[in-house]
Formats: structure tokens, C-alpha cells, sequence
């Protein structure tokens, strides 16, 4: 079960980020307008901030059920800076300044590479710290 839960993450932050990188595929290559592709850009953001409280809890279950209890894990750095990218993406949503949404980015982009990290190494800090 915990392995379906880790790959549904996985597929939720794929969808969760897909508003980028759609808008940079259609910037640089597809140059598509309105119609489905306004509609499903404007659903992806529609969704993005349930997913994000979603990866959250679903990621807390994902660990129980994989260890047990907590203990320091590349998946506990990964949802330290999804928690991160969360708080900052919430608080631009209240406070709208965009040096917020660039650290929000950023956070996301450190989750991204976490999670590859998780995924190709899980137990890189056991081998690092012993």
C-alpha cells in the first residue's frame, strides 16, 4: 500500500506542476491558444492548491506505513520542502508579493530534486551519517 501511495504522489506533483511546464511546452514549441488548452491550464490551477494539502497528508500516511515511525529519511527531507513550497505558495496566495512566488518555485524545484533522490537513492542519509 505504501508503494501505490509514494507513486500517487508522485503522479499528483506531476499534475500539481503541470501549469508550468505546459505554459513553457506551449511557449517554446506548441504555440497553442485558447480552447482546451486555456481550459485545462485554468483546471490545473483550479486543483493545484487541494493537491498540494493532499501530497501533504498523503505523504505522511506514505511514510507511516513504509517505517513506522519517523525517522530521518531522504522521503522526511522531501516533505520538509514540499511543507516549505506549501507555506510559501500559501502565503503568497495571502499576501501577494512575488518574491514569495519565487521562493515557492524554488522550494518546488528543491522538492523535485529530493524527490529524484528519493526515488533513485532512499537510503542516501543512512549511508552518509551511518
Amino acid at each position: 500500500m505504501y508503494r501505490f501511495l509514494g507513486w500517487l504522489n508522485v503522479g499528483l506533483l506531476v499534475v500539481m506542476t503541470a501549469p508550468f511546464w505546459l505554459r513553457f511546452l506551449n511557449t517554446h514549441t506548441l504555440r497553442l491558444k485558447g480552447g482546451a488548452y486555456g481550459k485545462t491550464i485554468k483546471f490545473l490551477r483550479t486543483i493545484h492548491k487541494p493537491l498540494g494539502a493532499a501530497i501533504l497528508v498523503i505523504a505522511l500516511v506514505h511514510a507511516y506505513l513504509a517505517l513506522g515511525a519517523f525517522r530521518l529519511h531522504t522521503g522526511s527531507l522531501l516533505w520538509l520542502s514540499i511543507f516549505v513550497a506549501a507555506v510559501l505558495g500559501f502565503s503568497f496566495h495571502i499576501t501577494k508579493k512575488r518574491p514569495l512566488f519565487a521562493w515557492h518555485r524554488r522550494a518546488v524545484l528543491l522538492a523535485i530534486l529530493l524527490l529524484l533522490i528519493h526515488l533513485i537513492f532512499p537510503s542516501a542519509l543512512y549511508y552518509i551519517f551511518g
